[in-house]
């Protein structure tokens, strides 16, 4: 939800263009000079139009979840200004490790409609525009807010993928704008939980839905209003839709008009997230089946010593994502990624089997009884983590997980104590 600082120079003749290929958002030209005698309908004049853009998701993991800005054409003088609350530095020495600690600093910059179109357009993602039905003094004041935010002094925050991002920052401004009225208007239940809205948003790309998956602890799993649903900039252009405001006539909707300005070459992203569970259940249980064989094929030299291999590589990588998620609730700003159940399936201590699943694959009998004691105690820790869900603890929904983690532990456990009990008999006769 975050885009790449700008430093573009605006030329008079591509804004122009710009404005001339917006389609059904193209701006009139500005009004001739009015006249002395009509000088105090010039101060009431509407010369704002404002309205809020929505991009959709590109290719980079941190443009997954969309993005939002709020563009202001002012017809007076000709100029547009698009507020974007998503910049921040990639080329920054600290950038990895506000990353993780979760203390990323964004700041709302300025830039060109020109200048957003073309990027936008660039990495392909949509741009859906709505034009908000505001008064005249109201546009105003929203301009002199967003000009004084974007102040050096006052443009930085605390970026938080769900409670304070790019879409929330738009939301709060808009609501301020309509004394409240957009969250009135969503604080219906939402659709889908924190967890499930960021599933979806990344369900065609595997490696980042899984990682997200694994992370995010049980305080995305609690149910939501569709004003904290409006973390996602597609959620909130739906929520703007069903705000009404005082018009002229009576109430209005907010929304006075919409429109895409760019249509992407790629497909949408999913309306609700994948159900994953039967493919994760298949691939763990194909995997603890390759553990356990290979255990109970071992008495050949080439197999223990590919099944040791395993070992130790699945080891190293599950008690590293242990450590991981350790370090994420104890020593980070990640809320969302604390008290994470997931613990129990990536148990820290699995981190033992690298060293151990070598000791197995060189035939050390010793290891070996290790390794089938370390694995005995993340099946048990796996089975902990089911018997979780019937207890008190706050429900974390890891079901999928689970499915994929418990027939691999089942399996190696399976393998080591086959392979540890053949060793014992052999040293004993």
């Amino acid at each position: 939800m975050s885009s790449r600082p700008y430093a573009w120079a605006v030329r008079a003749a591509a804004l122009t263009a710009a404005l001339v290929t917006a389609g059904a958002f193209a701006a009139p030209a500005p009004a001739a000079k009015a006249s002395p005698a009509s000088a105090p309908a010039k101060v009431a004049a509407d010369d704002l139009t404002v309205s809020v853009m929505t991009f959709g998701p590109g290719d980079h993991p941190f443009f997954k979840f969309g993005h939002d800005a709020i563009w202001i054409h002012d017809r007076a003088d000709g100029t547009d200004r698009v507020y974007n609350f998503g910049t921040f530095t990639f080329d920054s020495p600290r950038l990895i490790l506000d990353f993780l600690h979760g203390r990323m600093t964004y700041w709302l910059s300025v830039s060109s409609l020109f200048a957003t179109r073309e990027i936008y357009g660039r990495e392909n993602r949509s741009i859906f525009v709505q034009e908000l039905a505001l008064a005249p003094e109201v546009k105003r004041t929203l301009r002199a807010r967003l000009d004084d935010n974007a102040r050096p002094e006052n443009r930085g925050y605390k970026y938080d993928y769900f409670r304070d991002n790019c879409a929330t920052r738009v939301r709060d401004a808009i609501d301020l704008a309509v004394d409240g009225r957009l969250h009135a208007s969503a604080r219906g239940p939402g659709r889908l939980t924190l967890r499930g809205q960021a599933l979806r948003m990344t369900a065609n790309y595997l490696p980042l839905y899984v990682a997200l998956d694994l992370i995010l602890g049980p305080a995305v799993d609690l149910p939501i209003d569709r004003w904290s649903e409006s973390f996602i900039p597609d959620e909130l252009k739906g929520a703007l839709e069903a705000v009404r405001v005082p018009g002229p006539t009576g109430e209005v909707p907010l929304v006075a008009r919409s429109g895409e300005l760019y249509h992407p070459r790629r497909a949408p992203p999913l309306a609700d997230p994948p159900a994953r569970g039967f493919d994760f259940f298949v691939c763990g249980l194909a995997l603890g089946v390759v553990f356990c064989a290979l255990g109970w094929a071992s008495r050949l030299p080439v197999l223990r010593a590919l099944f040791g291999l395993l070992v130790a590589a699945w080891g190293l990588l599950t008690g590293f994502v242990g450590c991981f998620l350790f370090y994420l609730w104890v020593c980070t700003d990640h809320v969302a990624a604390h008290r994470n159940q997931n613990l129990l399936l990536c148990a820290p201590f699995a981190i033992a089997l690298a060293v151990l699943g070598l000791g197995v694959s060189l035939g050390r009998p010793g290891a070996t009884q290790k390794a089938a004691l370390v694995s005995a105690a993340a099946l048990v820790s796996t089975v902990l983590a089911c018997l979780v869900k019937v207890g008190i603890l706050q429900h974390q929904d890891n079901g999928a997980l689970i499915a994929f983690f418990l027939p691999v532990w089942l399996g190696i456990t399976a393998g080591l104590a086959r392979l540890s009990s053949v060793r014992g008999r052999i040293r004993a006769s």
